[in-house]
């Protein structure tokens, strides 16, 4: 028992002790439990002891910035291959053995003008036969003709007819042989250069078989494909830049002049021709071409990116008016870096808040950054009228 109380005895010194040393920490003072006391009976708008901003209504400070109008530019890409828009592959139309090169590569020659000949011995034999057949019967046809006109009973018109139609059949064997004749001359369909021949002499040429182009240098194009979203803005008669590697730092002009109807369903691109223009000396068919479309857009609305609030009914901007602010709904139509492009119902100057878009609600109130820090030096500055200590005191 005794030891019992001298544990309780113990244990009261402590307290006594502590409450000594840290009793004021511990328990609240008159002062704040009068400003609780207080704030339990002020007004329901919250306000704070000292006339301060009630914290309901309180503004969110956030950075603003005015719309700009500005345009912006569409810019598309592609590779593509230069192209003479007047090319035309030379086949043979008969088969034979070559025995005669009218041309070199490199001239330049007229349409229809020979560029090489065939072996021609039979076609200039069945030619000689077919004349000489109707010869003979242009002959019969002179002298049932001549009967025919004297009265003589020994001619009816049936013979007079059959003379006709043997003469006529004769004529065609005719014709048949001189053009089988012609067709043992290869010649140029178009005006033009005349590109690398396949064939030599002696060579023996199957029908049909590619023996050389002839192309006109001065006219070239260039094919190339873009993205089906280039549709829109794709229209015969747009200029685009045309850059060869072969031709490094310069840059050739070329118009559009074909679009194709239909976008390819695998790729998702669509087909595009443009003539070249200018001087274009020293270009070939074929050559590679990195072909660059710019096109500018009317001036819209420019804003930064940060400023696109995102929420269920889509992207938002806020736009402040007197400290309060106001959600409008854009659509966003070009992006680029830190920067948008956005048609809805903004004017040039309307203030949008930049940062800070996140704690903001329909109807909020806003202010500045600047502004919040002039209320809070004005807030710290001395009163005029605040008596300073003396020197004694």
């Amino acid at each position: 028992m005794k030891r019992i109380a001298e544990l309780l005895l113990g244990l009261m010194a402590v307290a006594a002790v502590t409450y000594w040393l840290f009793g004021e920490r511990l328990m609240p003072s008159q002062g704040a439990v009068a400003a609780e006391e207080s704030g339990a009976g002020a007004a329901p708008g919250g306000g704070r002891p000292g006339g301060g901003r009630p914290g309901g209504n309180r503004a969110a400070t956030v950075t603003m910035q005015s719309v700009e109008l500005s345009p912006y530019v569409l810019e598309y890409q592609a590779v593509g291959t230069i192209e003479s828009t007047a090319r035309v592959a030379v086949v043979a139309e008969a088969s034979g053995q070559v025995e005669e090169l009218l041309v070199a590569p490199g001239d330049r020659v007229t349409a229809d003008a020979p560029l090489l000949r065939l072996e021609q011995r039979t076609q200039k034999l069945d030619l000689n036969s077919a004349k000489a057949s109707l010869a003979e019967a242009e002959n019969a046809l002179e002298r049932v003709e001549r009967l025919s006109a004297t009265g003589s009973v020994a001619v009816t018109s049936v013979q007079v007819q059959e003379a006709q139609t043997a003469t006529d059949l004769a004529q065609v064997a005719v014709d048949r042989a001189e053009l089988a004749l012609d067709r043992r001359i290869i010649r140029s369909p178009i005006d033009g250069v005349v590109g690398l021949i396949d064939a030599r002499l002696g060579d023996y040429l199957n029908a049909n078989a590619q023996i050389t182009t002839v192309s006109v240098p001065e006219q070239l194009k260039v094919g190339f494909s873009l993205p089906e979203r280039a549709v829109a803005v794709l229209e015969p008669g747009l200029s685009v830049d045309v850059l060869l590697p072969a031709r490094i730092g310069q840059v050739f002009k070329a118009q559009i002049t074909a679009i194709d109807t239909e976008i390819d369903p695998v790729t998702r691109l669509i087909d595009v021709e443009a003539q070249l223009q200018g001087d274009v000396t020293g270009l070939r068919h074929g050559m590679i071409a990195n072909v660059v479309l710019v096109e500018e857009q009317e001036a819209m609305p420019a804003i930064p990116a940060l400023s696109i609030a995102w929420s269920r009914e889509g992207a938002s901007v806020f736009v402040a008016e007197q400290g309060t602010v106001r959600r409008v709904p854009v659509t966003i139509r070009h992006r680029l870096d830190d920067r948008v492009w956005v048609d809805g119902t903004l004017a040039e100057g309307d203030q949008i808040v930049v940062e800070g878009v996140q704690k903001l609600r329909e109807g909020g109130q806003v202010q500045t950054l600047q502004l919040a820090q002039a209320e809070t030096k004005k807030r710290r500055a001395p009163r005029p009228n605040a008596q300073e200590p003396s020197v004694n005191e």
